[in-house]
């Protein structure tokens, strides 16, 4: 009953991969979204039910174990997120447009979201959450820092609550 790392990566990087291709295809409200959207090409993965699961290991929200388990929890997904992103960039078609001019700013940001888990209580979250979260960041850091990133955006957190499960 373990939470499964591994199934939560490959899970992460298949969303990736099928709101990458969506970007091209997709119909946007203006022209401004649209030219920012295929520039950008920010896409908007997240998480539901974090609660649900802290509840189903006893560990209150509220609580440093709580806080520690949700940072855990989303710093892997971010990472495993931009090294997709990354390898999509190296693979298929390079970084996004506005990438080139912002790249150190860009570069500077991701190495400062992987030196955020050094914040993590790692004393407080299962070992293989928080390792796996070290090494997404620094596979995102290795192959953006060479290949450049597809995305500008890869995660959203969401709205809470029944506007949520209205969209």
């Amino acid at each position: 009953d373990e939470f499964d790392v591994e199934a939560f990566k490959a899970a992460v990087r298949t969303f990736i991969i099928a709101q990458e291709i969506i970007v091209g295809s997709a119909s946007y409200p203006t022209s401004a979204i649209e030219r920012n959207s295929i520039d950008y090409r920010p896409l908007g993965l997240g998480y539901a039910n974090l609660g649900a699961l802290l509840m189903s290991r006893g560990v209150p929200y509220d609580s440093d174990a709580g806080r520690a388990y949700a940072a855990a929890i989303t710093a892997l997904m971010t990472g495993e997120a931009y090294a997709q992103s990354a390898r999509i960039s190296r693979d298929h078609g390079g970084p996004f447009a506005g990438y080139e001019p912002n790249r150190e700013p860009f570069l500077r940001v991701m190495r400062k979201h992987r030196d955020a888990l050094r914040d993590v209580a790692s004393a407080l979250v299962p070992t293989d959450i928080f390792e796996s979260a070290q090494q997404s960041w620094d596979d995102a850091i290795e192959l953006g820092g060479e290949f450049g990133y597809r995305n500008a955006q890869v995660t959203v957190l969401a709205p809470t609550g029944t506007i949520g499960f209205m969209m």
